[in-house]
Parts: structure tokens; sequence; C-alpha cells
């Protein structure tokens, strides 16, 4: 892809940094056009010291296609400005940067770092000659490595105690891809909320669990046939079925990973085997739960009552009758002794 030099974008790894006095520093730039690297035809480094004096640099060091430094001893306290000026096909474009230098503060020089969860290829061509010899390589050599994983919940120590001998041959690297993604899907079923003590024990316990199971279903091609899959020292033929162990064994990661999946869904607020269901419920509004079938207090209100079983009479009478009545404790205690409610 070839823009003609019209979208040219760089990427300088100083911008905005506190440096020491009296140190030296590399400063690096990349010259890009849209996403291919490319060489300007010629470049110049104008550098404005804190007292604003200039020092024009010319001797940039090429690393590769693209890719230039300067080696520069800062001297000076204050604000330093960096101007490299580039030529691409006889235009000239300038791209600025600054940075600052301080007495007596330790500062680490900001370097080109490499991101989270990425995987880095390095090829070492079969040309490159050893330092103090004519011996070259052979072929090339292909070296490849992960970045740091975040989120990252899991160590893989635990997870190999958990699995146990299962994983004896599987390699760190895969453990730790496993780990990261169980990680993420804790994120992603974590609830919005306020966050329990009990949420980062629980996200831990589901992550070693949850890449239990994933390390599980993804065995290895051993010949690429589909024949036969192998993770570890476990080996599955073709077919051959699942020792019947193992399959409880799948069952019982399953089974705690759900256990502990709530418990992360809900941010910690329950505890293992703790469902999310209410522990009652009751008919009516949810604001104000209601009594007795939504009755009134029978104590507040004169239900009509039969007197089937016993007799009462009224305040004044001397003889009890059966009949129906309208009675609360109030009416009940305010009787006196001798004409009361009940006979």
């Amino acid at each position: 892809m070839n823009c003609n030099n019209k979208n040219i974008s760089t990427k300088i790894n100083y911008s905005n940094q506190c440096y020491s006095i009296n140190n030296t520093y590399k400063y690096k730039i990349i010259f890009k056009d849209c996403e291919d690297l490319i060489d300007p035809d010629l470049i110049e480094i104008l550098i404005t010291k804190p007292d604003l004096t200039n020092e024009v640099i010319n001797n940039s060091v090429r690393v590769e296609e693209g890719f230039y430094y300067i080696e520069y001893t800062v001297d000076q306290i204050g604000l330093y400005t960096i101007e490299w000026k580039a030529t691409f096909n006889n235009q000239l474009k300038t791209y600025k940067s600054k940075f600052t230098v301080r007495d007596g503060i330790a500062a680490e020089e900001l370097k080109f770092g490499l991101n989270f969860n990425e995987i880095i290829s390095v090829q070492v061509q079969s040309g490159i000659k050893a330092l103090n010899s004519n011996e070259s390589l052979e072929e090339n050599i292909i070296l490849n490595f992960s970045t740091e994983y975040n989120p990252f919940y899991c160590s893989v120590e635990m997870l190999r105690v958990e699995m146990g001998s299962w994983v004896d041959l599987v390699p760190d690297e895969t453990l730790a891809l496993a780990i990261h993604w169980s990680s993420v899907e804790a994120d992603n079923i974590t609830s919005k909320g306020k966050i329990c003590e009990q949420y980062f024990y629980a996200r831990t316990r589901f992550v070693m669990y949850d890449a239990a199971i994933k390390l599980f279903s993804m065995p290895i091609s051993l010949n690429g046939t589909g024949k036969s899959k192998q993770l570890g020292d476990l080996l599955i033929e073709d077919g051959s079925s699942l020792d019947y162990n193992l399959k409880d064994l799948v069952y019982e990661l399953k089974e705690e990973r759900d256990e502990w999946w709530r418990v992360v869904n809900a941010r910690g607020s329950i505890v293992l085997g703790q469902g999310l269901g209410p522990s009652s419920a009751s008919k009516g509004s949810a604001n104000s739960i209601k009594k007795s079938r939504e009755w009134h207090d029978p104590w507040s209100e004169h239900y009509i009552q039969p007197t089937q079983n016993s007799q009462y009479r009224r305040q004044g009478q001397k003889k009890y009758r059966h009949g129906y009545t309208g009675w609360n404790e109030h009416y009940y205690t305010s009787m006196k002794n001798g004409i009361g409610r009940r006979k």
C-alpha cells in the first residue's frame, strides 16, 4: 500500500517525559506511510535547549526501514524541544516533541514497550554471522513468545495443582492463554454495583475451574488427521471413548465452575451454594408485605365471630347467650369483673 507520501505519520517515544541532567538518552522515531514503514530521503534533527540555543544533529542511526534514533546527553535543566526534519520526495515534513530535564530527580526513560495480550514472532535470518567468526545460521529461526496477559486472575501453578498430572506436558503458555480468556469471561459476567470482599476470592476460583474446562475441551492434534487427540498424557483415539472417571472429573469441574459463576455474577454478595432467587415471596406490592392474605389486623378491626362453643353477654346484661359478636383486645379487656364477655 502506498499513499504517495500524503499520509506520513510518526511515533515518538519521549513526548512529555521527565529526564535527569547529565545523562544520555535515546530519542527514537518511526516513519510510516499509511501502514507501511518508509525511509526519508534526508533527516536533520534540531534540538532547542532551555537557554534557547540550538544544536543540529545529522548522524541519526537507522535501525531498520522507517526506524531511527539519536543519542543525546542533556546538560541543562528545563524544557527541551526536538524537531525532526524529514524529506520525502523533495517534500519537507517537520515533527516536534518536548521533554523536561530536572536536577536530582531520577526519571525512567520511556522505552518502546510491548502491549498486553500480544504474540510476538522474532525471525532470525540465516545470513546473520557470529560476532567472532564467519559462522552463520543454516536456516531461518523463528522464535515466538507472548506478552503479559491482562486480565489474569489465576496463576499457572494454581491451575496445575487443580488439574494434576493431566497437564504435565502442556506448556505454561497454553495454560496462561486459557487463564486469560477465563479472566475475560469473569469480567464480562460481573454485574454492575458495589463489589463485596468475597468477590475477589470467588473470581479466582471461577477462573481456575473455567480454565480447566477450556483445556479439556481443546485437545491438540498429533498428526493432523483427526484420528487421535492428546492433551498432556491424555490420549483419545478414533473410536475410543473417554474414561468414566474423566467424565466425572469434567462434570465436577463444571459444577464447581457454575457455583462460583453465580457468586461472581452477584459481585460476591452471596456465598457459595446460595441462589439468586428470593428466599420468600408474598402477594401484593413489592414495597410493602401484606399480612394474613391481605386481611385487616383482627386486633384493630371488629370481625363478627360466632359464639357456638361459648356464650357471651353485653355490659349491663346478666344472662349469657349464643350469638355473633365483633370484638377486639380493647373491648375484651375493658369489661368489668363478673360481666366478662365469655362464659
